[in-house]
Order: C-alpha cells, then structure tokens, then sequence
C-alpha cells in the first residue's frame, strides 16, 4: 500500500489515462522507467561479458568503463518508475544520483572521441600508443571526477545540477494548487493539481529535475563528440579495409562506426527539437501544466511532451544499439557464437521497447477519440504483438544480421570446434592433421581460411596465456 492507493491500479488508472494534450504523462513516466531498467540490466551485463573475455586487455577495459557510465545513464529517470513518497531527504539521494549522472556524461563525452585510439585514422596514429591507449580507461575516469568534483566545489550540488522536486496531488486536490517539496536551495516552481473535475487523474506523484547551465550544455554536447567519433571510426574502418591482413580491425571499426551513427543521427535529431522548443516557448515544469496549456496552448504543450518523451525514448534505443554493436566489436573473435547470440538478445530489446513506445502512441490517439480510453491501447497494441511476433521479430533478426553479420560462418565454427579439440594439449599430431584436413574437406573450406582460422585462434591463445 502506498499514499496513491493499490500500485497495479495505479499503474493501469496512469497508463489508461496518458494525455499528451493535458499533459497527464505520468503512465509514461512509468512505461520508461520499467524500459530503462531493462535497459540499464542489459548494459551491465554487456559490460561484464566484455570484461570477462580479456580483463587485461585495455580496449575490454576501456569498453568495460563505457558501458557501465551508458547503463548509469539510461537509467537517469529511475525515481519516476514508482510513487515513492517525497521528502526532502529523498530528494537529497536523486540529486547526489544526478551528480553522479552528469560526472558519467562528462566521462563518456571524453571516452567518445578516445575510441579513435584504438582503431586511428593515419592523421591520429600517434594516439594508438601504448602509453596513451593502455591508460585511457583509468584516466578518463580521474579527470572526469576532478571536473565535476570542481564544479560541485564552486557552485553547490543545486547549481550544477538543477534542483529537484517532489509534486503531490492527493484526492479532493482538483483545481487546487499541488503540494511541492523542494531540495535545499532549490529555485522554488508552482504546482497545479488539474482542472476541478479532473477527478480520474488524482491521487499522483511524481519527481521533477531541474535544469541548469551545465545541464544544458551537456545535453548537447555528447551529440558532437558522438558525431566526431563517427568520423573518427569511419576514417578508421575505411584505411583498416584496404589492409587485407586487418579484416578483423575493420569489422570493428564498422561497428563502432555503427553505434556512434546511430547515436548521434537518432539522439542528435531528437536534441535539437528539444532545444528549439526551448529557445522557442522557455522551460516547461511539468508540475504547472494547467498554466502553460493557458498561455500557449494544448498543440503546443502536445509537441513539446511528444519531443521530450521522444527524446528519452532515444536514449534507450541509442544506449540499446551502442551497447550492442560495441560488444559485437570486441568479442565476436573473443567468444564463439557470441554474435548469434547478442543479434538474438538485441532482437528481444527492440521489440521490447519498440512495443513499449507503441503502446503511448497508440494509448494517446485512443485518448483522442474516447476520454478515459487509452487502457484500451494495452489490447490494440498487445493482441496484433502476440499475433504477429514471428514476422515482426524476424524482421527485426534481419535488421540485426546487417549490423553485426555473421564472425564466421556455420561450417567455420565447426572447423573451430574441432581445432579447439585438437589443441587441447597445444600439439597438433600427425593423426590430428589428418582428421583436420578430413573435417575441411567435408566444410568446403579452402587452405587459406584454414589458415587465417587457425592463425586467429592460435593468436587468441597467445593473448589469454599472457
């Protein structure tokens, strides 16, 4: 039990009541921060399987480190998932969370551009030397926690971050003002519980994040230093495909390319319609919608939640294909079968939050037509998702297979399989040869793929024996 009554009832009465136009988006709140959470949980454990390949490796590591500040980030919207009852103390916790938030943005805009040691264009070989590449994943991290360790010292946790906010309306509260909790020096905001006879909309809570100069500018900025590590990777990728003996390099590089791509095209777009609003009509608080519907109407109010919300669904898709084309990068040489695997589980992801996004956008026209009516989005969406997953999800497996194709092929894994047997005692006998000669015979595999295959494992060998 909770201030806002039986959760599940709660949860469907928000969900079935989405109204962008309104602005009553507290089911949305709560359909992003269950997908945040997934996404978050993915994230890490991405992160470990990388980790756990070659924990001595600088590029793991490195990748390791990134991961880990992505699912930090994904999930800067956690406090939302649940009605948990406001205080000040609480809001203390969400704002030392935030510190953390922004000292993992500053981080990740640094790590972005630092990939390019691992995989250097011909202008900027010199960052791939040891004494620069080997030491990243440790010294990103130092000077990321000196900036924002700075920032805090000057200006207060409320002056970097923004203020936070705790906003109640309890039943009988319709047409009233809200009840507003704020957190040390906080910037005070109104508050507005609704119409009088919004009566289906209360009781609620919700938590606010308040903005600041930082803020702003870091909204911004890792959509360039996404954008200048896509250039980085593609001049990479494209001087490591002309070098045959590189072909694995290359692969990499494309996938990085990839997930920076994605990144800073999908990210980027949604920003700069945030940021045109903003310049365009000023801050929203979202506690005082009632006022803003009144001065610059519903349309606006409509396009401005539908860019926000859509701009945070771009961080779990963003955060989701990075994740995903980065792991493939450094361990489908690493694990066999690992890229069937990660297409499978990326496959899984999108659906999830594909269905996810589908529901709001479905329960918001429904809401158009029949006021009260978005609960009815659970079975316009979930019906035809049940009935049509096979197709649906195979479209999507085809859509990963492009991003990460196949490391090797079928017969080259079995290849594999027998060579791991066979070097099992690190000798390759006379009768071994001969067996191995008979299993390539049977694959359909030429002398010089054996040989690469062999070249590749051996040399994986070599690297987790060090």
């Amino acid at each position: 039990m909770t201030h806002v009554g039986e959760i599940v009832p709660y949860y469907i009465r928000q969900i079935g009541n989405i109204d962008f136009s309104s602005g009553n988006v507290l089911g949305v709140n709560y359909i992003y921060g269950f997908l945040s959470i997934i996404t978050c949980v993915v994230l890490i454990f991405l992160a470990f399987l990388i980790i756990r390949a070659r924990p001595k490796n600088p590029e793991n590591r490195f990748m390791f480190v990134l991961l880990l500040a992505e699912a930090y980030r994904v999930i800067a919207n956690w406090y939302n998932a649940y009605p948990f009852q406001g205080s000040e103390e609480f809001l203390g916790w969400i704002s030392y969370y935030r510190v953390g938030w922004y000292f993992c943005s500053i981080m990740c805009i640094m790590m972005y551009m630092s990939t390019v040691s691992f995989y250097p264009p011909k202008k900027l070989e010199f960052m791939s030397l040891p004494r620069i590449k080997n030491n990243l994943w440790w010294f990103l991290p130092m000077i990321a926690g000196i900036i924002i360790t700075a920032l805090v010292s000057t200006n207060g946790i409320v002056g970097t971050v923004g203020g936070a906010y705790y906003v109640e309306c309890e039943v009988g509260s319709e047409g009233g003002p809200a009840t507003v909790i704020s957190y040390a020096n906080s910037p005070p905001i109104p508050g507005s519980c609704g119409d009088i006879d919004d009566t289906k909309y209360v009781p609620n809570s919700f938590f606010i994040p308040g903005t600041s100069d930082i803020g702003k500018l870091l909204l911004i900025t890792p959509v360039f230093s996404a954008t200048i590590a896509m250039l980085f990777m593609r001049a990479g990728w494209k001087r490591l495909r002309e070098d045959p003996t590189r072909e694995n390099d290359a692969i990499e590089a494309r996938s990085l390319f990839l997930g920076f791509a994605g990144k800073a095209i999908i990210k980027g777009t949604m920003v700069f319609c945030i940021v045109f609003m903003v310049i365009r009509f000023g801050d929203f608080n979202l506690a005082d919608v009632t006022t803003i519907i009144t001065t610059e109407g519903e349309t606006v109010v409509f396009t401005y939640l539908l860019l926000f919300y859509g701009f945070l669904f771009s961080i779990l898709l963003t955060g989701m294909l990075e994740g995903f084309m980065f792991t493939y990068a450094i361990l489908k040489n690493e694990i066999l079968g690992i890229d069937e695997q990660l297409r499978r589980t990326f496959s899984a992801a999108i659906f999830a939050t594909l269905g996810g996004i589908i529901l709001v956008m479905t329960s918001e026209i429904i809401e158009g037509f029949i006021p009260g009516g978005g609960l009815m989005a659970g079975f316009v969406v979930g019906i035809p998702l049940v009935v049509l997953r096979k197709p649906i999800f195979g479209a999507i497996q085809n859509f990963s297979s492009v991003l990460m194709p196949e490391a090797f092929t079928k017969a080259e894994l079995s290849y594999i399989e027998a060579y791991e047997i066979a070097m099992e005692d690190r000798i390759i006998t006379e009768e071994e040869r001969k067996f191995l000669k008979l299993q390539a015979k049977t694959l359909e595999l030429d002398e010089d793929r054996i040989d690469y295959i062999e070249s590749w494992y051996n040399s994986n060998l070599e690297n987790e024996e060090e």
